[in-house]
C-alpha cells in the first residue's frame, strides 16, 4: 500500500509584481493574508469590481472578508500583469459548471486559515488547501467520501489525520481542474494515483505541505511539466 503521497518538496521563490510571468507555464502563488491585507485595504476600490466590493461588504466575519478580498485582489493583479490589462477591467468568462476563465488563461483559487493559494495556467488547473485540524473527527464521512483503498490509506484517526487531508485536497483539486466542482459521488473518484483521468483529460496530481499545518494539492495537465512556485511579498 502507498505510504505517503506527500512526495513533492517545492522551492518557493519570492515574487513581486515587477517580475514578468511566462504565460505558457503554470504558476502557483502563496499569499499570507495577515501580512498582506493591511497593505492593500486602501486600494481595494481601485482593483476589485463593484460586485466583489459589495460581496465583501456583506461579510460579517472579518477573517473571511480579509481572505476573500486578498484572493480577489491578488488574482486580478496577477491576471492584469499577464494580460497587460488594468486589474479592475478584467472580465471573467464562465463555462460549464460556472467555472471562470479569462482570455486564454485558466486559474483556480483556494484559501483557508491564513493562506490563499492561486494557480494560473494556460491549461485546466485545480488547487485546494486545507488547514490540518488534528481534532476533526472525520470517521463519520469516510464511507460516503472515500473508496475502500482510500480509507485504508487514510488509516486510523488516532494515528495521524494528515492522510485524510491529503485525499480530500486531491479530490477537490481534481474536480476543480476538470470543471466538475463538488460531486455527490466522491467515493467513486479514487485519487491515489499520480495520473488521473476526468472529462477526457489526464491530470497529474501533486500534494505538498505548507508549513506544518496546511496540506495542499494541485492538478495540472500532463504537458505542464514545469511549475513555478511563488511567495507573494
Amino acid at each position: 500500500m502507498i505510504d505517503t503521497l506527500l512526495s513533492y518538496n517545492f522551492a518557493w521563490k519570492p515574487y513581486s509584481t515587477e517580475q514578468l510571468l511566462a504565460t505558457d507555464k503554470t504558476h502557483i502563488f502563496r499569499i499570507a493574508v495577515d501580512a498582506y491585507f493591511p497593505k492593500i485595504k486602501k486600494q481595494l476600490t481601485e482593483v476589485l469590481s463593484d460586485r466583489e466590493q459589495e460581496k465583501a461588504g456583506r461579510m460579517f466575519i472579518q477573517k473571511d472578508k480579509e481572505r476573500y478580498v486578498v484572493s480577489k485582489f491578488c488574482l486580478r493583479t496577477i491576471l492584469g500583469l499577464c494580460l497587460n490589462t488594468k486589474p479592475h477591467e478584467i472580465e471573467f468568462i464562465f463555462h460549464d459548471h460556472k467555472k471562470p476563465t479569462v482570455n486564454d488563461l485558466e486559474f483556480n483559487i483556494s484559501h483557508t486559515g491564513d493562506y490563499v493559494l492561486i494557480a494560473i495556467s494556460p491549461k485546466p488547473v485545480g488547487i485546494d488547501v486545507e488547514y490540518l485540524n488534528r481534532e476533526f473527527d472525520f470517521k463519520s464521512i469516510l464511507d460516503i467520501t472515500f473508496s475502500k483503498n482510500e480509507i485504508d490509506f487514510i488509516g486510523d484517526k488516532d494515528v495521524d489525520p494528515t492522510n485524510f487531508y491529503v485525499m480530500w485536497t486531491r479530490k477537490e483539486a481534481l474536480l476543480k481542474a476538470s470543471g466538475e466542482g463538488v460531486s455527490d459521488n466522491l467515493h467513486l473518484i479514487e485519487c491515489l494515483e499520480e495520473h488521473l483521468e476526468r472529462e477526457k483529460e489526464v491530470f497529474k496530481m501533486r500534494t505538498f505541505m505548507i508549513e506544518d499545518n496546511y496540506v495542499a494539492s494541485i492538478a495540472t495537465t500532463l504537458d505542464q511539466k514545469e511549475l513555478m512556485f511563488w511567495n507573494w511579498v
